[in-house]
């Protein structure tokens, strides 16, 4: 059953913020749900058993955070409608009441709370205390914030306009406005963002007013019921799907056409082209152009519309091949067929195991057959030795599967791993990086083009008479029939949900599993019938006098430089790991430091390999086209000519369809056609489309038609100054006295070393009446080549006492690093330090490694670069430096400093604070 948040009580509407979260995602959810509850449209009942795992999932997400509470000693009330009273707006009231009354007891926690009133309800999951006299509520000196649970990894705008809508109604009640919200993230490292309420509340009262206004205008209401909506990223999980599917295909909606965007449907809509078959009937090319819509785009778009228009007229799936055939595109980027070919599919759940779960990797052998006579499958279960499902047997599956894939490499060097759509090569990344396990194999079958996306050589390659290239809309082309009921994408994630609910008591033998299994040999039977089907293809634009190349060869060997680098990094992590134990549960402190240096010194190689990965597909795997589509290219520029001269360059004026990019004034982006720097981005006007590119008067390169940006930014000084602490740790101890000590008191977690006079006589840190403030101050100048954390939630003063302690520090003649995840952090503590050391008239002589734009503007700190930090330490110019961790890995900094603060040390990699 589907039930509205939406609902009429006491004869009056109520909304919620899961409602003006709707309405910002669809304003056709909120007029159908407007309409359902004035009862104009019956309510759809349905079960969408992927909703019930989300959830699911969500309700076990937010028991975790409520135990992480409980285990800090909060006091939680849970505030449970009563069951008994059977009108719904009594229990709502009392809930409310429960709530509110829950605040003036003062109660740490309150989960499950409810708000009502005005029109609206809300049920935070947390409510958190913040004793804080100064902005004390209507209940004493303490005030609540907002905590909410949300599965997702990242902070979305929808989670924080709900909050907002909480924190809206909370403030009412308490009389004063919390200053922060929190969104509780889900995934194993549960990480907590805290926001400032006052960033986001003028946002939320403009949606907000904006919903109100829609729903009070009758008439626009009644007209968006009777039109079909476009599709939403809201759909997936929408009641409503189903019938505005069905709305759309009533009326031939232009949406029905295969990878048209909505700025295409825009633009058509507006010239009064409304449905497919207007679309695949008209004229091209469109005079005047489309708006937004580059000319080969739209002449694509409606090419599209008309063989779809002719397949329906037809009644079967009809396809045309695309011509002509561009190098490594489409068929291009086919290899030749090998004997050893393999076909590969991944089963797969987002929601199991809090980071998601790889469960079944199928490999199809056509070369070799099983025992049932037919094409040899290999079915690789991600299951541990006790048999079980679980991260242990994900790793063991994933490495099992490279296994196989590099045994047959090595029998057949010319075969290749066949795949449909990009999750396959996807997982594996993230699997390599999730277990630090297969890296060198891995990057052998991305570096040597092993892995073919059949999906790639399908839309670029051909047309069809399709709503949708998904592989199972087109197996009419090649006439494949699937051994089992055809499913939807969704429904092998459910009947897995469904099994590892059960218990091992519970479980019908394996026939779940049987029937997952079922549908994954047939996606590989599949995915080779598919590239049969291609080469049959590519023969006859042979046959027909069509050069159609294969992709060149790939060297899947690592260079020579690379090679010699990991030769030194195995060589020095086998170092560190002997005579450590497998098991972590068998490690001393020492073992674990050893492992945990191990592992960090290929961190940085493996965390860039997916930006590496994601430039390289954006270079050379997508046509022009295919790049106004993605977030950080700029794709179907044209070149209106020069514009003006700067210096000894050239300006360059481009005009681009309207896009999403990460193109920046200032970069130097790469054109995918040479490999090369397509010049510095000048200046770039978003409203009208047009860029200005820099370069050489003496430049003969060709004008670009696609920007990528180059992010990379080298570590190799991170990665050797790790590589200088792995050396002194395996050649002496990671105890004792020696180099890099505060480094090796990290990873040995040891506590802080002070003098001893500092210490209470109980050994503690602080003396009991001492104030924190103090003991900060006073155990920052006594640390003995050792590391002191200070840790606390947003608000609750680091910054301050951090600028305290560097006044002291300075005042008592030591010289001051200072160093952060970013330029604007150092700026934030470098602010506090100077206001602090005006208070204390304390001279504060700084410098600040940064580049243009990027330091903190105080007549005490100059911007210089690396060099001229040192040579200012060292001449005693300045007693307080700032840079990132790429400026204080250098080895010539190494001592230039008496003290390091590392500010917002939660946000730094290990790897980088260890450099």
């Amino acid at each position: 059953m589907i039930s509205l948040t939406m609902q009429m009580i006491d004869g009056a509407p109520v909304y919620s913020a899961t409602d003006l979260v709707g309405y910002l995602a669809c304003q056709h959810l909120t007029a159908l749900d407007r309409a359902a509850v004035d009862g104009v449209v019956p309510l759809p009942w349905a079960h969408d058993a992927e909703l019930e795992v989300l959830r699911k999932r969500g309700f076990e997400h937010e028991r975790r955070f409520r135990a992480t509470l409980e285990g800090e000693g909060k006091r939680i009330v849970e505030i449970l409608p009563d069951a008994s009273v059977e009108d719904y707006s009594a229990r709502i009231v009392g809930a409310a009441r429960a709530t509110e009354q829950a605040m003036a007891d003062g109660v740490d926690v309150i989960y499950q709370g409810t708000f009502f009133g005005n029109g609206w309800r809300g049920h935070p999951d947390f409510l958190l205390r913040v004793d804080d006299p100064g902005r004390p509520s209507r209940f004493g000196p303490y005030h609540y914030e907002v905590a909410d649970t949300k599965l997702a990894r990242a902070v979305k705008a929808g989670a924080v306009l709900q909050i907002c809508s909480y924190v809206d109604q909370l403030e009412g009640i308490q009389r004063v406005r919390p200053d922060r919200l929190h969104v509780v993230l889900g995934g194993s490292a549960r990480r907590t963002e805290t926001l400032r309420v006052d960033d986001f509340m003028a946002y939320y009262r403009n949606v907000k007013y904006r919903f109100q206004a829609a729903l009070a205008d009758a008439d626009q209401l009644r007209s968006l019921l009777s039109i079909a909506p476009d599709p939403v990223d809201h759909c997936r999980v929408c009641r409503w799907s189903e019938r505005c599917d069905a709305h759309r295909h009533s009326v031939d909606h232009l949406s029905l056409v295969a990878n048209i965007s909505a700025r295409q449907r825009v633009g058509l809509t507006v010239r009064g082209i409304t449905t497919l078959e207007a679309l695949g009937s008209s004229d091209i090319p469109f005079n005047p152009p489309l708006e937004g819509t580059k000319p080969a785009a739209a002449e694509r778009v409606r090419e599209q519309a008309r063989i779809q228009l002719e397949g329906r007229n037809a009644g079967k799936v009809l396809h045309e091949l695309l011509l002509p055939v561009e190098p490594d595109k489409g068929l291009s980027c086919l290899p030749a067929p090998s004997t050893g070919d393999l076909f590969f599919d991944i089963e797969g759940d987002p929601y199991a195991f809090e980071d998601g779960f790889d469960y079944l990797f199928g490999v199809l052998e056509p070369s070799k057959t099983g025992g049932d006579g037919r094409p040899l499958f290999h079915a690789v279960w991600s299951r541990g030795f006790d048999e079980e499902f679980s991260l242990e047997g994900e790793k063991l599956a994933f490495e099992r599967l490279i296994d196989l894939i590099m045994d047959r490499l090595r029998v057949d060097p010319n075969l290749h791993v066949y795949h449909y759509a990009p999750y396959e090569p996807t997982a594996l990344k993230r699997l390599m990086g999730r277990y630090g396990t297969s890296e060198e194999e891995v990057d052998c079958l991305l570096r040597g083009g092993v892995l073919v996306d059949l999906y790639r050589a399908v839309r670029q390659g051909l047309r069809a008479a399709v709503e949708s290239y998904s592989i199972k809309k087109l197996e009419p082309l090649y006439g494949y029939a699937r051994e089992v009921e055809l499913r939807d994408a969704t429904s092998s994630i459910v009947a897995f949900e469904h099994w590892l609910q059960l218990g091992s008591d519970e479980r019908p033998g394996d026939d779940v599993l049987d029937r997952i299994l079922a549908y994954n040999r047939d996606d590989v039977v599949s995915t080779w019938q598919l590239r049969d089907w291609l080469e049959a293809q590519r023969s006859e634009l042979l046959a027909k006098g069509v050069e159609v190349p294969r992709p060149g060869p790939r060297e899947a060997a690592p260079t020579e430089g690379l090679s010699a680098n990991l030769q030194r990094v195995a060589a020095l992590e086998e170092r560190l790991l002997g005579g450590v134990p497998v098991d972590a549960a068998d490690r001393t402190p020492e073992h674990q430091a050893n492992w945990l240096l191990g592992q960090m010194l290929s961190w940085h190689r493996r965390e860039e390999k997916s930006g590496w990965w994601r430039y390289f597909h954006l270079m050379d795997e997508l046509t022009d086209e295919e790049r106004i589509e993605e977030k950080e290219p700029l794709g179907g520029l044209e070149f209106i000519g020069p514009v003006g001269e700067v210096a000894r360059s050239t300006l360059y004026r481009y005009r681009f369809p309207p896009q999403d990019y990460e193109v920046e004034v200032g970069r130097s982006p790469h054109d995918p056609a040479t490999g090369r720097g397509a010049g510095e981005v000048y200046w770039i006007d978003e409203r009208e489309c047009l860029i200005d590119l820099k370069r050489g008067k003496a430049s003969t390169a060709t004008h670009p038609t696609s920007l990528v940006p180059d992010k990379h930014v080298d570590s190799k000084v991170l990665q050797e100054s790790l590589l200088r602490l792995g050396e002194w740790v395996a050649a002496n101890d990671v105890e004792g006295k020696g180099p890099y000590r505060s480094a090796r008191d990290v990873l040995l977690r040891a506590p802080p070393r002070v003098a001893i006079d500092k210490l209470s006589p109980s050994g503690s840190l602080q003396r009991p009446g001492d104030e924190k403030i103090m003991v900060a101050v006073s155990l920052g100048v006594a640390l003995d080549h050792s590391v002191l954390a200070i840790q606390g939630p947003p608000g609750s003063g680091k910054t301050y006492i951090g600028a305290r302690m560097i006044v002291a520090m300075i005042h008592a003649g030591m010289r001051v690093g200072v160093t952060a995840n970013s330029h604007k952090v150092i700026g934030n503590l470098l602010d506090a330090v100077c206001r602090a050391a005006a208070d204390a008239g304390v001279a504060v002589r700084a410098v600040q490694k940064a580049d243009e734009g990027q330091a903190f503007d105080h007549p005490a700190i100059r911007r210089v670069g690396n060099e001229e930090v040192l040579s200012a330490l060292r001449s005693g110019e300045a007693n307080l430096a700032a840079g990132t961790a790429w400026l204080w890995a250098r080895p010539e900094m190494a001592e230039s400093v008496d003290v390091l603060f590392v500010d917002e040390a939660g946000q730094l990699s290990l790897a980088n604070a260890l450099a």
